[in-house]
């Protein structure tokens, strides 16, 4: 998810003019870093994290929130080089990095557990390369909320494949309203659109989750609405509606009473994604709003700060690193359990992610070489996938 970025000039005091929302959004950054947070919370079992994996649902609006915003920005441009460029940003953006990480886990996996590998695993790294994680999920019957069984190590690119199947049609979607349609109906056909789809992923979501919990968490068709809210907050953005400070605090106050809330009131137990997920995603779109002016509150000056855009920068490498460290040392034939273990494994997280950002995600994200040249995204994918491939059948045939 790229860092939306403020251009245009602003007023004495720091803030933009009125009614114009900031491209860079340091409380954006703070929300993203808060809800790597929350996942790492769970994951890791730290007390009163058990709803953690809300940060998925807040991470899902955000994306819809900025992907939009970038599309309204471009959708003027020509429908082929529109997509093409749109495509390859999303390339550079998350397939290195993401297959470093596989093949490192298949690595790791290899050296850590030897004969004692989960023989599932080359498969998994397959579908994953291929953005399909969470439908491998579903066909295994994969829930990692079962106490006591040892998830996929690449469990947590569901969510990712999640979001690149949403981004194989909405794209494509703007694109075509935008050529098709006079400019002074365009956001009002693209509000209706997309408001319909939020409604009937919505509805699924709540009827799937009550007759089969685990294929809704994983399912795109449940999980389509939480990037759809996003779209909808930027598309009703675009409006410049008439808004208050009083109206803005009041929003950021109930965004951060409702995420709170869903913290403590969801765990492993509850019938999740559903109706439930409103809570986060809720929350998530109320915060958006509340700071899309660039008018600081007291929410928004705490997610804005240094410490927390830093994390937020990085989110993408904790989401994507902090599974292997948290679940792999659970899995070795004496398990390394214990306050000081969880620790080390969360310091190992930080460092990686910080070197993943630092040397590979970053980098290649603003490569103008790359960015000039689709051919070389394209090459850039293929060649990722195939080593990945080729990781996974040195992983299935080894006898280490």
């Amino acid at each position: 998810m790229a860092a939306l970025t403020w251009t245009a000039p602003r007023r004495e005091g720091g803030s933009p003019p009125a009614g114009v929302a900031p491209r860079f959004r340091p409380d954006v950054q703070g929300l993203r870093a808060l809800a790597v947070l929350l996942v790492i919370g769970n994951h890791a079992g730290i007390p009163g994290m058990a709803g953690g994996y809300i940060g998925v649902d807040v991470f899902f609006v955000i994306s819809g929130y900025v992907i939009t915003q970038l599309l309204l920005r471009e959708a003027d441009r020509d429908l082929r080089s529109g997509l093409a460029d749109f495509y390859s940003r999303r390339v550079r953006r998350i397939v290195p990095a993401a297959s470093l990480t596989l093949m490192a886990t298949a690595v790791a996996a290899q050296v850590a557990l030897g004969a004692g590998i989960d023989p599932n695993l080359a498969g998994d790294l397959r579908w994953a390369s291929l953005f399909s994680a969470n439908l491998r999920l579903i066909h295994t019957g994969s829930d990692y909320f079962i106490p006591g069984l040892h998830p996929s190590l690449v469990t947590q690119f569901w969510s990712l494949a999640v979001e690149e199947q949403f981004y194989l049609i909405y794209p494509l979607f703007v694109f075509l309203v935008a050529r098709s349609v006079p400019e002074a109906k365009r956001n009002r056909i693209l509000v209706v659109g997309v408001g319909a789809g939020v409604l009937l992923s919505a509805w699924y979501s709540s009827h799937l989750t009550a007759i089969n919990a685990p294929e809704a968490y994983y399912s795109p068709l449940s999980r389509f609405w939480e990037l759809g809210l996003g779209c909808l907050l930027a598309l009703g953005s675009a409006q410049r509606p008439i808004r208050t400070r009083r109206a803005e605090r009041l929003a950021v106050a109930a965004g951060a009473a409702l995420l709170l809330a869903a913290l403590v009131v969801l765990d492993a137990r509850s019938a999740y994604p559903g109706t439930l997920a409103w809570l986060p995603c809720g929350a998530a779109a109320l915060i958006l709003w509340a700071g899309r002016t660039g008018r600081p509150n007291p929410v928004t000056r705490l997610l804005g700060r240094g410490p927390l855009t830093y994390l937020g920068n990085i989110s993408y490498s904790l989401y994507l690193t902090h599974y292997v460290w948290l679940k792999l040392p659970e899995m070795v034939s004496s398990p390394m359990t214990g306050i000081g273990w969880r620790v080390l494994e969360l310091m190992g997280t930080f460092l990686s992610a910080a070197a993943s950002y630092h040397l590979v995600e970053d980098p290649i994200r603003r490569s103008k070489a790359l960015a000039r040249d689709r051919v070389a995204a394209v090459l850039l994918l293929l060649v990722c996938v195939a080593a990945i491939w080729l990781t996974a059948a040195v992983v299935a045939h080894s006898d280490f």
